[in-house]
Parts: C-alpha cells; structure tokens; sequence
C-alpha cells in the first residue's frame, strides 16, 4: 500500500521578519498532494488551505490519532481516488508565542491574514500544478482555524471563492465573557498579568500542568494582541478587555473585539461574501463554547443580507469532529468545480 504524500516545507516570511511578538519567521509548511499526482494533467489542482485552531500548528492535522481514528492524510487518499475528486491541501502555521494570530493582520504579531493569502498562496502556486485562480482555492478550518476561514473570506475574497469553518469563532458576547470569572481568579493568583505570562511561558508544558482557570485565562489574554493591539504594552502587546479585579467588560476595549466578531463583521463585506462560491458553516450540537449558536446566528444574519450559506449541525461537541474532515473538504472541492 502506498504511503500519502505530504511534502514537508521550510518556508521563510518575509512579511512575518522582525514582528514585535518575536515569533519565528521561519516555519515548516506541510503540503498534502493527492495519490498519483500529475504535472502534466491537463486539468490543474484545486487548493484548500486547512487552518488549525487556538495553540495547534496546521501539522497537528496530520498526526496518527491511533486505532480508534482515521489518520487524516489516509482519509484524503480514499476520498480523492478519483481524477475529479483531488485536490492540493496545505497546513499553515498561524501560532504566536501567546497561542494564535487568529489569523489576522496586527502590529503586535505581524501580518498573519497577507502570510495565508499572499505568501503562501503564491509560494504553493509557485511549486504545485495549481489553477492559481481564486475560483479554485479554498480556505477551511476548525475553531480558531474556522474563525480565520471566515475572515479570510471576508477580507481575502481575491484570493479565496470557498468558505467552511467548523465551530468558527463566533457570538463574542458570550465566547470571551463565559470563563471570566475563573480568568480574573487564575491571574489574581499569578499576581497579575505580566507574572502570570511569565509562568506559563515559562513552563515546559502549561497546558498539562495548568491549574484551575490557567487555559482559560491564557487564551482570553492572548485575543487582546490579535483584536485590542496596543505595542506601548509589552509584554501581552494589547488591551485587556475585563477588569482585573471585578471582570466587567470594558467597553471601549471590547468593542474593538466585536469589530472583528464574524456576526458583527458581515454587514461591512457583503460584496466579498456574495462573491464567494460556498460559505459552508458547521459545528456540534453540544459545542461547549456556544459555537453552533454563534453560527446559526451568523446563518441568520447572511441570509438577511442576501447570502446564502450551508449551515449544518451534528451530534458532538466542540472536539471530536476530525473524521468529519474528509468529507468537508470534498465538499469544498466539488463547490469549486460547478460551473
């Protein structure tokens, strides 16, 4: 039996070269290409880029799940046996020292939104039999990953005609406020915002070592870089949108959050939505954080504005759903080839 074909990359951005975060411009960028790939077929290969959630690198996807779960890359290989089935797919890295860049263009972390659409675009254009057309390039992703799907739809419609966000970040209103009370309690205890960074960074594994309330408030701090940046505060190199002490919102802060919430977002892109093939929205019935509300409301309010998505829902809660990935990424894939 043949093995899947993931061509492991080095890749050096230029766009992420001296960011204020001081991550890594220099990344690995997997590349699964489907069996029997051809650079003479006649018909060059569509192209998903698979976006990976809160703390996971786009590789994460391609790791062996064990007995009780198909390994992704030989999932793909099934479902493209056929010509018209294949596609190209690409995992990016979109981390940050805090946890993720969400995807998104900021002063405190680069620009992450250009790194997707603009550099690697061009970088696997350039070494792949690609369409190098929008029509053919897709953007997916889970969680986070399904955020930044959402917004690169949104922002990078020349670059992107497919849309699909599993359990996409949605409804802020209640995704950033429903673990306050224990985020205000794991940084009161670490003395504060900057002592409490210093710990987890500092730990050899925060997430398996984290205690109550740590996660929590790890990923709701490192949202303030990404959608309230301010580089004048180092070392989180945003506002914090919460009272520290009694974690009421501060509205002018959160504010700036709300402006980058997908619900909020769609009346300010209605021409790049409307111009996009498949706007597909997915997530558990029981999603823990409220995501398949956040996407029925998101359903709702792009329906109002014309723009027409495919909301689905299915039994499962916010993890869990990797199986699901095959399938999604079929869809997208045959949204691209209708006329």
């Amino acid at each position: 039996m043949a093995l899947p074909d993931v061509r492991v990359f080095e890749h050096e951005s230029q766009l992420l070269l001296g960011n204020l975060m001081g991550d890594p411009h220099v990344r690995r960028l997997p590349v699964y290409v489907p069996p029997r790939y051809d650079e003479a077929r006649k018909e060059p290969y569509p192209v998903v880029f698979l976006l990976a959630g809160w703390s996971g690198r786009g590789a994460g996807y391609l790791n062996d799940p064990g007995i009780f779960a198909p390994a992704l890359a030989d999932a793909l290989d099934r479902v493209m046996a056929r010509e018209e089935d294949k596609a190209i797919v690409v995992f990016p890295d979109g981390t940050t020292k805090l946890g993720a860049s969400q995807y998104v263009n900021s002063p405190a972390h680069g620009p992450h939104m250009d790194y997707v659409a603009d550099e690697l675009v061009e970088f696997v254009d350039g070494r792949f039999h690609t369409h190098r057309d929008r029509k053919f390039r897709g953007v997916l992703g889970h969680s986070s990953g399904g955020f930044g799907a959402l917004v690169l739809g949104m922002l990078r419609s020349d670059r992107f005609s497919c849309v699909m966000s599993s359990a996409g970040d949605s409804w802020y209103e209640y995704l950033y406020t429903h673990t306050l009370p224990i985020t205000v309690g794991a940084i009161r205890r670490a003395g504060g915002v900057n002592s409490f960074l210093e710990r987890w960074l500092g730990s050899p594994n925060p997430r398996a070592l984290a205690g109550r309330g740590d996660e929590a408030a790890m990923l709701n701090l490192s949202m303030c870089p990404c959608f309230a940046p301010n580089v004048g505060a180092p070392p989180l190199l945003g506002d914090v949108y919460f009272d520290l002490d009694t974690g009421a919102l501060i509205p002018a802060v959160f504010e700036r959050f709300l402006a980058w919430d997908p619900i909020h977002m769609v009346d300010r892109h209605v021409d790049a939505l409307q111009s996009l093939r498949l706007i597909h929205l997915e997530a558990g019935t029981d999603d823990e954080y409220g995501l398949c509300l956040g996407h029925r409301q998101l359903g709702r309010k792009l329906r109002a504005l014309g723009v027409e998505p495919v909301v689905e829902e299915y039994p499962g809660r916010h993890s869990g759903h990797h199986h699901r990935m095959p399938g999604r990424i079929q869809k997208m894939v045959a949204a691209m080839r209708k006329a």
